[in-house]
């Protein structure tokens, strides 16, 4: 049988697929798991793909880069966190004149 390694950021059930169901635990979320290469046909793993949910160890570079920071990138509801846009620099403080009887 074909396998993968994959790190998923949720519970999830995969399948059915010929009366078999591979399922994703809590305990299991974040860890690397060796899963079955037909739930890559399953609309739960695509779904879980596009929202970044789930983490495919296909070289042998990203197996490493996930072996050592399975986490990097989820936020905390273990979704995919975009990339924070560059800081831009704060405008100064716009200088107002005090009216008539008030105080500057």
């Amino acid at each position: 049988m074909d396998t993968f390694l994959m790190i998923c950021s949720v519970a999830a059930d995969f399948g059915p697929y010929r009366g078999e169901l591979y399922r994703v635990r809590p305990q299991d979320i974040g860890i690397m798991l060796q899963a079955p290469a037909w739930i890559k046909d399953t609309m739960m793993y695509k779904w879980l793909l596009a929202d970044g949910a789930i983490k495919v160890a296909d070289t042998a570079e990203k197996q490493k880069e996930l072996e050592n920071d399975p986490l990097k990138g989820l936020g905390a509801d273990g979704k995919a966190q975009e990339e924070p846009a560059e800081e831009q620099p704060a405008k100064p403080a716009r200088k107002t004149r005090a009216k008539k009887g008030e105080e500057a």
